[in-house]
Parts: structure tokens; sequence; C-alpha cells
């Protein structure tokens, strides 16, 4: 009797609720490197590059953000703008009235434990010695919550650069098809996957940004991008299925 050959079940693949969710852990991840990157970019340049303004490189680049800000909000009247200005204006708040981000703001509690005091009075002076740096941080975490909300209102450019590119790539292809060109899943494969990555690249440069800039400076190179891949992806795709 013959050995039969032994088939390994094949691996389910998710479906589109598992690749959404995957994404979605995938792209807070990023936001949270993004945040902790721009907090050691500022410590670092309070260390090197703007020594004497300290804290208040932070408070300025976030005053200039919050302009930038009331600019894409003046008509509050659009239910979604209301919506957004409202959760951006509780995430700053919010941050502000943390304690640990104040030193001088909370108070420690006493103990009789010797060995539990020394910790409290070791972390006490090492907020009070830091004091500017926790001040920075807490700027800076109140500039990624506004630049998220300037990130909400840059995806109407990425979706038309994706629909241009789309449109733009089935005429290539039709093109393609008609006229008999040549077609590489290699090229289709890297522009595929070249889409989400270039959107999230944008999001991370500009909420790592130690300065402030226009955020269609740094929005529109990457939407453009994000429209080439969209186009070569689409003008790539099978001639025939």
């Amino acid at each position: 009797m013959a050995k039969q050959d032994y088939q390994a079940p094949r691996r389910k693949e998710p479906g589109i609720i598992g690749n959404s969710f995957s994404v979605l852990v995938q792209f807070i991840t990023w936001l949270v490197i993004s945040l902790i990157v721009s907090i050691g970019i500022e410590w670092v340049g309070m260390a090197y590059y703007w020594t004497e303004q300290g804290s208040d490189h932070a408070k300025n680049v976030l005053a200039q953000d919050q302009s930038y800000l009331n600019a894409q909000l003046v008509d509050k009247t659009i239910p979604i703008k209301a919506s957004i200005i409202g959760w951006t204006e509780i995430g700053v708040e919010w941050i502000g009235d943390m304690d640990w981000f104040e030193p001088d703001r909370n108070r420690m509690p006493d103990s009789s434990d010797g060995v539990l005091t020394n910790v409290i009075e070791w972390a006490k002076d090492l907020r009070i010695k830091y004091k500017e740096h926790l001040k920075a941080s807490e700027y800076v975490s109140q500039t990624f919550v506004i630049r998220l909300g300037l990130i909400v209102f840059s995806l109407p450019i990425f979706i038309l650069a994706i629909l241009v590119g789309a449109v733009d790539g089935l005429i290539e292809r039709d093109l393609r098809r008609w006229g008999g060109g040549r077609e590489s899943s290699n090229v289709f494969t890297l522009a595929k996957g070249a889409i989400t990555p270039l959107f999230v690249l944008a999001c991370v440069v500009y909420i790592s940004l130690p300065l402030s800039l226009n955020p269609v400076v740094i929005i529109l190179p990457f939407a453009m991008l994000v429209g080439l891949s969209t186009r070569i992806t689409f003008g790539s795709l099978k001639k025939y299925f």
C-alpha cells in the first residue's frame, strides 16, 4: 500500500476586517513611534541647538501649529469640522492637565518607609531637575494632537490623489490592453505595496518635525507620490482576468 504524501493544511488568509484591523494597529504603532521620536528630537535640540530657548521652542511650535488648525477650522458650521476641533481641544486640555508634566503641581505623599521615602525624594528631585524637558514633552504631545487633526483634514487630498491615479491608471491599462503592451507583475506588486507606507511616512515625517511648517508643504508631495503609486498599480493590472 503506497504511503500517501502529507499535505499541510492551507493557512486561512485574513479577510477584509482582519486586514483593516492589522493596518489600523500598525498605523497607531507608527503614530506612537513618531511621538516618541519627536520628543527625543526636541530634547536633543534643547541640549545642542536651541539651548537658550529651552521649552519655549516647543511652545512656539505649538502656537504656530494651533494657528494652522484655526485657519482650517474657520467655518465650524460643518459638523465634521466642529467635531474635529472639539476632539482636538479635549486632547490638548487633557495633556495640559496631566500632573506628571508639572513637578511642582504634584505633591509627593509622605511615607514612613525609609527606602520608599528615598525613592520618592529621588524621583521628585529628578522631575524638578528636568522640569524644562517635561514641559517640552507636554508641548510636543499637544502639538502631536493638533497635527493629527491637521492630518485628518489632509485625507481628502490623499483620496483625490488616489481617485485621479486610479482613473488615469485604468485608462493606461486599457491603452496597453488594446495596444498589445507588456505587463509586469513585479511593478504591480511594488506599486501596490508602496501606497500605504507612503501615507504612513507622510504622517510620521510631519508629526516628527521639530519645527512648524504649513501642512501643505509636507502633505502635498506625499499625496502626489501616493497618486503616482496608485496610477502605476492600476495601470499594471492584468489585461485579462
